[in-house]
């Protein structure tokens, strides 16, 4: 599996462990995010996702913040 697949959180398995409503930086438009109960682990050791936003098209990165559980939505470079 490539490490792009890896990332993709738009595919719905049984395994889908839950959903979060985040909103785009760029446009502000509502997404509803998938988190896998089996997520990638980035180089640094966080949960990390990547995925467009439908409205704008822009590509979105987040992690998760171990700290309290919330993902950190940020437009990608």
């Amino acid at each position: 599996m490539s490490k792009r697949m890896a990332m993709t959180p738009t595919i719905k398995t049984w395994k889908t462990a839950k959903s979060e409503k985040v909103a785009c930086p760029k446009c502000d438009a509502s997404i509803k995010l998938y988190r896998s109960d089996q997520p990638h682990i980035d180089e640094s050791g966080f949960e990390s996702y990547s995925f467009k936003c439908r409205a704008c098209g822009s590509t979105l990165i987040g992690i998760v913040d171990p700290a309290d559980d919330t993902l950190l939505v940020a437009i990608s470079s």
